[in-house]
């Protein structure tokens, strides 16, 4: 696990630059060798033929401003509220961590982006940025713009220190027709980077944005794909999409990028939310690793989704590995809060692990199917976790798969029958045996031999004021684990120690009594 370790730290070392950055920017003065040259927009009263260096002189266009920005030097621009009718090219890179250039909003104003009508009409994005370093886009909203391969953002080519935040990414879509049935060419993008050399986009910070009602087709809310390497998303809320919520991807030829390093790797997604991500044509994890590597996903909130969260591996003879999904809330799913493996030939999802999470009541489409569903799957660790079914049934090995080298124990199982004697485990991926309670299947497998069949005893079960967090007396305080140490930085749904009072408690939530 020392990759997954590893990306921790990278990721950790973005946020503490990021918050840097900040600093610097606002002691500017204090420190004369940074130089960052401003520039206003005011698409009321601006001109183009201004110098656009005071807010009295303001540009009227945004694209007027970016091209004024000079290559390796720093420079924000500030623009005022309202409703801009651009497409944006980025036209040039800052100059360090210290000298970004920033798009951001002035003064508390609303900036719109808005598609209809928009200029420069033969670009598909919204804001095009292709092969650019040391740039922010700060508190901007973009919206309505509907076409094939639409794009909010669209990141693409090589690149280091991007960082994105507080927008709002809305009624992007391939077309505005909410019940059309897409095909595989029917995609749009809202927030996607894409490395497509053989030097990655790394040390990417996605934070605290908003991405929804979008109609992508066959694409995600927010992806990172082909070679980008070092990237946190982190507090972002991500719902209504017409297909998967936040997706890292792996081996799509499309990209450009080199077999060897065409894949999303060393990265946390951290505290999001991410509901109502539902695909009319395929399962649609809310957040979804596909051919990813040593990536974290902790601390999330998915619900309502196709599926909870997704590790697999589409692109056959590849590997996902190195996924470590922990203390994430997964509930009300249409189907399986886990699905972890892969279905294409000679792929397999391995080394990877799920613990410490609450899976609740999901599997909502009815009919047979779990809380977890294995695929190809080699080296998975199922720990830890609050297993709580609508149904009888718990955990799939999925027919016609392989799960070899898999790890169970300390879960805490609970289902409609409320025994233990009527829970299933289907096991006919691994031995073609289903497994009709606790007692045979730990007999039957040898797992789960510390694993208990019991009520979790949330603060609240009732779906409509839901609270998956422990109420005080659960059997599942101080259950998990006793041999568990939380990886560096690990921590709990609440952003609190992850393991308190000497031992883990099962699920998400760390109870300090």
């Amino acid at each position: 696990m020392k990759n997954a370790i590893a990306c921790l730290l990278l990721a950790t070392l973005i946020a503490c630059t990021k918050k840097e950055d900040k600093l610097q920017e606002q002691t500017t003065d204090a420190h004369p060798e940074l130089v960052i040259t401003n520039y206003y927009v005011n698409g009321t009263s601006g001109n183009d033929a201004n110098a656009g260096t005071t807010a009295t002189t303001a540009l009227k266009t945004i694209q007027a401003a970016l091209n004024k920005t000079t290559e390796g030097a720093g420079s924000t621009i500030y623009v005022a509220g309202g409703t801009y009718k651009e497409r944006l090219n980025w036209p040039h890179s800052g100059a360090s961590a210290a000298e970004p250039i920033t798009l951001t909003n002035y003064s508390g104003g609303t900036v719109i982006l808005d598609g209809v009508g928009a200029t420069n009409n033969a670009q598909n994005a919204m804001i095009n940025v292709s092969s650019k370093s040391y740039l922010r886009i700060n508190n901007i909203r973009i919206a309505n713009n509907i076409r094939s391969f639409a794009s909010g953002i669209y990141i693409s080519g090589a690149g280091t220190d991007v960082q994105i935040t507080s927008c709002r990414i809305y009624n992007i879509g391939w077309t505005s027709d909410s019940t059309a049935v897409p095909s595989s060419a029917n995609n749009a993008n809202p927030l996607v980077i894409v490395g497509t050399t053989q030097t990655a986009y790394s040390q990417i910070y996605v934070g605290s944005n908003q991405i929804y009602a979008c109609n992508t087709g066959y694409s995600e809310g927010l992806t990172m794909s082909g070679n980008v390497n070092n990237f946190l998303i982190e507090n972002n809320i991500v719902h209504h999409i017409k297909n998967i919520g936040i997706d890292m991807t792996g081996h799509y030829s499309w990209t450009g990028a080199p077999d060897s390093v065409n894949f999303a790797r060393n990265g946390n997604v951290k505290n999001n939310v991410v509901y109502n991500c539902v695909s009319p044509v395929a399962t649609s994890g809310g957040i979804y690793v596909d051919g990813g590597k040593w990536i974290n996903i902790e601390g999330n909130t998915s619900f309502n989704n196709g599926a909870g969260i997704t590790v697999g591996c589409e692109n056959a003879n590849n590997t996902a590995e190195g996924i470590n999904i922990r203390s994430n809330f997964i509930y009300n799913n249409k189907e399986a809060g886990l699905v972890i493996g892969s279905n294409a030939a000679g792929s397999k999802v391995a080394w990877s692990s799920a613990t410490n999470n609450t899976l609740f009541k999901n599997y909502t489409n009815g009919g047979w199917g779990g809380e977890i569903s294995l695929q190809h799957t080699d080296h998975i660790t199922l720990s830890n976790n609050v297993v709580q079914s609508a149904s009888n049934i718990v955990v799939i090995a999925l027919l016609g798969y392989t799960s070899t080298n898999l790890a169970m124990n300390y879960n805490k199982y609970y289902t409609a029958s409320g025994t233990a004697n009527t829970i299933t485990f289907d096991w006919g991926g691994i031995n073609g045996t289903s497994y009709g309670s606790l007692a045979t299947f730990k007999s039957g497998t040898g797992l789960d031999a510390n694993s208990t069949y019991g009520i979790p005893t949330f603060i609240n079960s009732t779906l409509a004021t839901l609270n998956l967090h422990l109420a005080s007396g659960s059997a599942c305080i101080n259950a998990g684990d006793p041999a568990f140490v939380p990886a560096s930085g690990e921590l709990d749904i609440d952003k609190q120690s992850r393991k308190q009072n000497n031992r883990v408690d099962i699920g998400a939530d760390e109870t300090a009594l």
